[in-house]
């Protein structure tokens, strides 16, 4: 008796064998096998680092992040008090551990030209939380969170290896940090990059009046489940904990809830939607490939028919015959998956070299994971062989069944040469109509996806983003201790950048963060969910460097000094929601109950958002009487900006020598980042809708063209007869037609069902357009029409006599 392995081999031969005798067919099922594994193993790449594992944490699934909800706006959160962290750390039941980061602002002043790091101050527990160990060195001990004065510091790989050369001896190095000496006790590994962009972590010490804040919420919180402990258990516990504070200290903490949300939920969580559509993309050009190759196979069982009926008359079960059919497709799904994973290779190395900016590496967490692993070589070649052989299964039937089977053998009884079966021929055209359908849905879907996009990147924001030079700069809070201080700083500062060739205008312009409510004066609160304003502090020069007009009264003037009453500017959104039928000039209005009042001397243009295209809220106070530490410089130029920012930037270090200038880029470099992600989402989607269009036009030459040549006998008897070329024509363009319509009649609701599903995942920013439906439906029509016409134009140049000696 023969041994699985020596009957293994032997289907191997005769596998290898059979293919070879058809090798344009067997290149064209690799290939397109190839074609749907490489895009879905690439975008199995994207949700693996993108949405599954953005961070290398082991504990991801339990790491939670901490917020406070904001009074009468459960939806909005914010940042925890230091006292109500304390709270949460010494009275939860359902954390393992619980750690506090704020991002601290930081110059680093050690050599050369001062350079802004991003540095995050952490408590004792936040590295132990996260569970990364240092690749050189030690984190933090307790008694160095606990030291008010510790000059300790963590740093990144990319910080070791930027600013120490990667040398070993890194630890016990030390750097200036705003003029003070910090030692360094770690670094971090390569994979480490939480807080995003972070470069430098030093501990975060509260001085006992700090530790017992509950106004100013300025903390982050991590906590880490207890193995066992649901997500819902532990909102349930932090509800509790946070109805008890808000009973002990209702002043701060009244109205307030504990949001405990999973950190992999808010992470990436606008661009994680975009991955899914992407992943269901890529599924159906899958689909589509193996419905290709399933009509192949079809085509070549029923070519097979009189081999394998000679086989079963020889004693061979159809055990055996499916057993060499999965063999087969095993040879089919093995080059397949292999060819798939280097297009998956280049397809990532393509989009991470040419569609993602440098800087989105740093934004985004786990872009930088996204490569071929032994992960995704297993998913990659398990897929290409489960597909090979689910596409193989329609033909194993086929060939199986017992009215086929006697088909063939009263075929081979009479001498015939055997032929096509209705079954068959129904199979492909089945599998035809299945192609235009599948087709249809992924380019309507990517081309409302792709119109949606342009849109986006279309949008008009409301201002002019040529020819603007944007620069940021956050002032020490050692040497700019006071307003006093930052209004002189911000003063010399576009007195300088005034003084440069080509610059136009400049303007300083600081995001003082969101008001918490929008009082008016002799009205009601407004109530929860109305509009709060961004508060935007900027100095005169603003609206014109921006090129934000002003709709009504005017905007910051030169009069609206410290000493002047306090005046705002607000957008149009502000003013058509609060004073619809009311002129906004002249009235009263402030951020908070204790707050000084500010009356409205303006109504500015409204700036949009680039990706919901809708304004966004938005107040100006003056620089002088609101000034923050925090500044981003705008400088309109006569030409291409780039070409002041060197000149721009040696102007601010001749006011301070040790102020850092970072972020320094075009405004329509700013925006070409930001967008970078819808940008290389359109391109992709369009790439899947071609690589669906050729497959679903391909299936119907294919399936046209297989039954002219099986009909060939029948063309010439009816050509013989008298019948013209043009009526064979017709006769042979009607399969094409049938098999075009029966698609788009199916294809044409599905589409319209998934494209609305997608709208819902895509924040509804797909709007269902007849026009792109009509187009994509016609022009996948007319090419289904036009494959169906080479064989046509051959059947009907059929010679009928060369057709009759066939039989």
């Amino acid at each position: 008796m023969k041994q699985p392995m020596e009957i293994f081999v032997r289907d191997l031969k005769h596998g290898v064998r059979v293919l070879l005798k058809t090798p344009v067919v067997t290149l064209l099922m690799i290939f397109a096998l190839a074609l749907g594994i490489g895009m879905n193993a690439s975008s199995f790449i994207s949700i693996g680092a993108l949405v599954l594992h953005p961070f290398p944490f082991p504990s991801l699934d339990r790491i939670m992040m901490l917020q406070e909800s904001m009074p009468r706006l459960p939806n909005e959160r914010e940042a925890a008090a230091p006292a109500n962290f304390r709270d949460w750390q010494e009275q939860n039941r359902s954390f393992q551990r619980m750690a506090a980061f704020r991002p601290v602002e930081a110059a680093l002043t050690s050599s050369g030209e001062p350079e802004r790091v991003d540095a995050t101050a952490v408590t004792a527990d936040f590295f132990p939380l996260l569970g990364i160990a240092p690749e050189l060195g030690r984190t933090f001990r307790p008694d160095e969170i606990e030291t008010a004065h510790a000059r300790v510091t963590v740093v990144s790989h990319g910080f070791w290896v930027r600013r120490l050369s990667a040398s070993p001896a890194a630890v016990g190095e030390t750097v200036s940090l705003d003029g003070r000496r910090y030692s360094i006790v770690g670094v971090m590994p390569s994979d480490f990059n939480f807080p995003l962009e972070n470069e430098i972590w030093v501990p975060l010490t509260l001085t006992n009046a700090q530790a017992a804040d509950r106004a100013g919420r300025n903390l982050s919180v991590l906590g880490l489940l207890k193995p066992g402990v649901s997500t819902a258990a532990a909102r349930a516990d932090m509800q509790t904990i946070a109805l008890r504070l808000a009973r002990r200290y209702p002043d701060a903490n009244e109205g307030r809830t504990v949001v405990v949300t999973p950190l992999r939920e808010l992470t990436n969580a606008i661009g994680s939607r975009f991955v899914v559509v992407l992943m269901a993309a890529s599924g159906f050009v899958l689909l589509l490939a193996c419905v290709n190759i399933a009509n192949l196979q079809l085509v070549q069982a029923v070519r097979r028919q009189r081999e394998v009926a000679v086989r079963t008359a020889l004693g061979a079960g159809r055990l055996e015959i499916l057993r060499q059919l999965a063999t087969e497709s095993i040879l089919i799904g093995i080059p397949g998956g292999a060819l798939g994973l280097c297009l998956a290779s280049w397809d990532i190395a393509a989009r991470m070299r040419y569609l993602v900016p440098p800087q989105v590496f740093y934004w985004v967490a786990g872009m930088r994971n996204m490569r071929v692993d032994g992960t995704v070589a297993w998913f990659a070649f398990a897929l290409a062989i489960a597909a090979a052989m689910l596409c193989t299964l329609p033909a194993a039937l086929h060939l199986i069944s017992r009215r086929v089977t006697q088909e063939t053998n009263e075929s081979l009884k009479a001498g015939g040469r055997g032929g096509d079966s209705r079954s068959a021929g129904r199979l492909r055209n089945i599998f035809a109509i299945a192609e235009i359908a599948l087709a249809l849905v992924l380019l309507i879907g990517a081309g409302l996806q792709v119109r949606a996009f342009n849109r986006m990147l279309e949008v008009n924001s409301g201002f002019n983003p040529k020819n603007l030079l944007t620069m940021q700069t956050t002032l020490a809070a050692g040497r700019y201790a006071t307003p006093e201080q930052i209004r002189t700083f911000s003063v010399r500062a576009l007195a300088a950048l005034e003084r440069l060739p080509g610059v136009r205008s400049v303007a300083v312009n600081s995001v003082s963060g969101q008001a918490t409510a929008f009082l008016q004066e002799g009205r009601p609160a407004p109530r929860p969910g109305e509009p709060r304003p961004l508060i935007h502090a900027v100095t005169p020069q603003y609206f014109a460097t921006l090129r934000l007009p002003i709709l009504s009264g005017r905007g910051i003037g030169d009069q609206d000094s410290e000493n002047s009453p306090a005046v705002v500017v607000v957008n149009q959104t502000i003013a058509r929601h609060y004073w619809p039928a009311a002129d906004p000039i002249g009235q009263h209005i402030r951020w908070s109950a204790s707050g000084p009042w500010l009356t409205v001397v303006g109504v500015s243009g409204d700036v949009k958002d680039w990706f919901s295209g809708r304004p966004s809220p938005r107040a100006y106070v003056p620089f002088a009487q609101a000034p923050v530490r925090s500044l981003s410089l705008l400088l309109r130029t006569a030409a291409h900006p780039m070409m002041a920012a060197r000149a721009a930037t040696a102007q601010v270090h001749q006011i301070d020598p040790l102020q850092p200038v970072f972020d320094v880029k075009s405004m329509d470099q700013q925006i070409f980042e930001e967008t970078s992600g819808v940008r290389a989402s359109a391109i992709m989607m369009s790439g899947y809708a071609l690589i669906a269009f050729l497959l679903a036009i391909s299936g119907v030459y294919a399936v046209v063209s297989y039954s002219v040549a099986q009909r060939t006998h029948e063309i010439g008897i009816r050509i013989a007869l008298g019948a013209d070329r043009g009526r064979v024509m017709r006769l042979t363009l009607g399969q094409a037609l049938r098999i075009a319509g029966a698609g788009l009649a199916i294809g044409i609701p599905a589409a319209f069902a998934l494209t609305r599903l997608m709208a819902g995942v895509l924040y509804n920013t797909i709007a269902l357009d007849a026009v792109t439906f009509a187009a994509f439906a016609g022009s996948l029509a007319f090419c289904a029409l036009l494959a169906g016409y080479v064989p046509a134009r051959r059947a009907a140049a059929t010679d009928p006599i060369a057709a009759l000696r066939q039989e």
